[in-house]
């Protein structure tokens, strides 16, 4: 899949977005990086990906 490059890109700049917004306790803009993060996986049917991410973003919610 080419575009599975792309997507780690994308998710890794949001992941890092979300880190920052949820260390600084912005409960909006946390909510707004995951559900990028989701959508993005969500939209190029990527599963697994989404899956992964589900699990680890609930986690670190807690």
């Amino acid at each position: 899949m080419a575009n599975t490059g792309n997507l780690d890109a994308a998710i890794e700049q949001l992941l890092n977005v979300e880190k920052q917004m949820r260390l600084a306790g912005d409960v909006a803009d946390t909510r707004k990086a995951i559900t990028d993060i989701l959508q993005l996986c969500f939209d190029a049917r990527a599963w697994k990906t989404l899956n992964d991410h589900i699990v680890i973003l609930s986690k670190r919610r807690g």
